[in-house]
């Protein structure tokens, strides 16, 4: 298994308490994938440096994960599908 981190960008009108469950179904997939998430930074609502889909706020959130690599692609088409998230980037650490 290889360490990553992701970051994802939910609208802005997301709140606290959504946030939190992103992070749970977030959790819940790299789970369901064989992996394990490692600590969670959720960073809060933030100006973005440009409009997303006519959105000028996002919540942000951080989060370090262990996983198969071959199964990345997989959270990458979950995260795609994901209709409350309106940025995402995983990267290997």
């Amino acid at each position: 298994m290889r360490d990553y981190e992701i970051v994802w960008i939910l609208g802005g009108g997301a709140s606290a308490k959504e946030g939190d469950e992103s992070v749970e179904r977030v959790r819940e997939l790299v789970g369901s994938l064989g992996g394990e998430v490692g600590e969670v930074n959720p960073w809060g609502k933030r100006n973005l440096a440009y409009p997303i889909e006519k959105q000028t706020e996002g919540f942000y959130v951080e989060a370090q994960f262990k996983l198969d690599a071959a199964r990345t692609p997989e959270l990458e088409q979950a995260c795609n599908a994901d209709r409350q998230i309106i940025r995402h980037l995983i990267v290997k650490k």
